[in-house]
């Protein structure tokens, strides 16, 4: 346990963990005279205690005993260096008695890689990461086992071996350098937490000789037909069930991809049956197996996503009415939207008792939205590239499915580097597990971090997305106009391997809002869509050094209208202006309805997430009609 408390420590360091920012202690000269100037200004203009509140910074009236922070230069200070003054709002409750479709889930694709998608090694120190940083939905590969013999058979092994080794090499050079895993630096003090490997003591014979009992081979987990190196799956076992619930209490779901043979799929079913003992979900006698539960329901309880047979048209009545035993069948072909959902199925290649694990979180082939499976809870697990066809050719029952039922959407396979695909997205579309590939710090995942900021993992969805809602609730959409004036910077986060000799920082404003839509933007995946021809990116001009003066310079956004607060973005970058590749020295990101207007501190987190990032002075003035 103190090892799993260090962990946790540690991760409090690191950005994508919600934890509060430490308050301001001092100010540095840059920033210290924009403060002057400000109260300076605001006390010329007389401006009363409840008017500062209620029309500058927009916040809440203030409390009959709380200082007026014009009452002096110094009262001033102490109210900017308040985490009152964060440009991010506090997190409020969230309503937990909502059926779980009605939630974004912070969700990772190949949880167990610790880089990129074709050579880096898994780990199950990966989950442990994942998980203190609030992820609540991961993905575990599962692969048959390989025995020491197979490991070692001699020199046609030690031959593959070496082809693996060149091919390996081969595939290094062609990829980017700057490809590294940010997880895998934990690696070492999370296998000495988190091994669990099974042995068997051995037996003595009646001649007093001690005899080997052999040690069954157990499944492994790796990213199948590529150089990745594999991990034990009993040791992410139990790396989940020691970090799933350290920092929240709320669900989490595991999201199967089953490769190994049925001897080895029984043995996953006893390894999680053992280590997840007391988390696994469980249907209670008197719950409609027909509707999802609550997320208030699922506290500290694990849901296993695994695939699941093809429902047939006359089970189907049975499927609804009473919690019935999955057929050990599946289809290995999609469903054609004429054919008949009688059609004989064909032998499952998932073991029975593995389907069983699955409450609540079946996973289903998907060829349509109306065929049998959607009827009964289930998920329906699309590339990015489906979703998006889906949504160009069935957008109305795309989205009504995802107001009811749950939908995973994971990245185009060729995605080799780990990049990211536009959550965004997918989120407006009402997809609730949009899974990312955690091992890479780009664009999808700062969103990510913006939508799931003080949740816990678990978003509730705005207004109009939601079954809970009746059919009359109608989704929110507002203008917004936008500026943003910068002023300083304190302690600003270099770019990795950079010295603060040469350090010329500017500042990148990125507004990220659905945009009208038409073919082209239909296809379009702008996840690292970074460049000057966004209508929604303004930067400041190249200041100097760690505590940069960027003298008030205004960003002016174009008016934007029919977005929906709740899924909008805004995204700040501190750009080390090089000569060839401009770096990445730190970032933040926060959604639309949390951007608190007035004078504030904007948190940023370092070029790999740390929370040592420094701190923007801003004005911040948001017009919401």
């Amino acid at each position: 346990m103190q090892k799993v408390e260090s962990l946790v420590d540690r991760a409090r360091h690191l950005s994508l963990h919600s934890t509060p920012e430490t308050p301001l202690d001092t100010f540095n000269s840059t920033v210290d005279n924009h403060l002057q100037k400000i109260y300076e200004s605001l006390s010329t203009q007389k401006i009363a205690k409840s008017d500062f509140f209620n029309h500058i910074q927009r916040d809440e009236s203030p409390s009959e005993g709380q200082l007026d922070p014009l009452s002096s230069l110094d009262a001033f200070r102490a109210y900017m260096k308040d985490p009152a003054s964060r440009a991010l709002s506090e997190p409020k409750e969230m309503d937990l008695s909502a059926p779980i479709s009605d939630y974004y889930v912070s969700s990772s694709h190949n949880t167990y890689l610790t880089g990129n998608q074709l050579y880096s090694d898994a780990a199950a120190s990966a989950y442990t990461s994942v998980l203190l940083h609030g992820c609540r939905s991961v993905e575990i590969d599962v692969w048959d086992g390989e025995s020491e013999d197979e490991d070692s058979n001699g020199e046609t092994d030690n031959s593959e071996s070496s082809d693996n080794e060149e091919k390996k090499s081969t595939l290094k050079s062609r990829l980017k350098a700057t490809i590294k895993s940010k997880i895998g630096s934990e690696e070492k003090a999370a296998k000495e937490l988190l091994h669990r490997k099974s042995s068997k003591p051995a037996d003595v014979s009646a001649s007093g000789e001690q005899t080997v009992v052999p040690v069954p081979v157990e499944p492994r987990v790796l990213h199948g037909h590529t150089l990745t190196k594999g991990t034990s799956f009993r040791e992410i076992c139990y790396a989940i069930r020691d970090a799933a619930f350290v920092n929240s209490d709320l669900p989490v779901i595991i999201s199967f991809e089953v490769h190994a043979c049925l001897e080895q799929q029984q043995m996953m079913v006893d390894i999680v049956n053992e280590a997840w003992k007391g988390l696994l979900v469980e249907i209670p006698p008197d719950v409609e197996p027909a509707k999802l539960p609550t997320l208030a329901e699922l506290k500290r309880k694990i849901l296993i996503k695994t695939k699941s047979t093809p429902l047939r048209q006359a089970d189907l009545k049975a499927e609804l009415e009473e919690t019935s035993e999955p057929s050990d069948e599946t289809s290995d072909q999609s469903v054609d939207a004429q054919q008949k959902s009688e059609k004989p199925v064909k032998p499952s290649k998932t073991l029975e008792a593995l389907v069983k694990l699955a409450v609540y979180t079946r996973a289903y082939h998907f060829s349509r939205f109306d065929q049998p499976e959607a009827k009964v809870p289930h998920v329906f697990s699309l590339s990015e590239k489906a979703a998006r066809e889906a949504h160009t050719n069935y957008r109305d029952a795309l989205f009504e499915h995802n107001r009811c039922s749950l939908m995973r959407i994971y990245p185009y396979a060729l995605r080799v580097t780990s990049s990211n695909l536009d959550p965004a997205f997918h989120w407006r579309r009402g997809a609730q597990l949009v899974a990312l590939n955690w091992q890479s710090l780009d664009k999808g995942m700062m969103l990510n971090y913006g939508m799931f900021a003080g949740t816990q993992g678990w978003a509730l969805k705005p207004s109009g997305y939601r079954s809970s809602e009746g059919p009359t609730d109608s989704i929110r959409r507002t203008t917004l106009e936008l500026k943003i004036e910068v002023f300083a910077g304190q302690d600003l986060a270099l770019p990795l391997n950079h010295s603060e000799k040469g350090f010329c920082p500017y500042v990148v404003c990125q507004l990220h809002v659905e945009e009208p839509e038409g073919p082209a933007a239909a296809d379009r995946d702008d996840a690292s869509d970074d460049t000057d021809k966004s209508s929604y990116r303004r930067h400041t001009k190249t200041a100097s050094g760690r505590n940069p003066d960027f003298e008030a310079q205004s960003l002016v956004f174009p008016t934007v209208v029919g977005i929906v607060e709740e899924l909008s973005f805004v995204r700040f970058k501190i750009k080390d202006d090089e000569f060839v590749r401009d770096s990445l020295a730190a970032w933040t990101c926060i959604r639309l309805d949390q951007l608190r207007e007035g004078y504030r501190f904007i948190h940023l987190q370092d070029s790999i997430g740390g929370k040592a990032g420094g701190v923007l002075l801003v004005r911040i003035t948001k017009n919401i009609s």
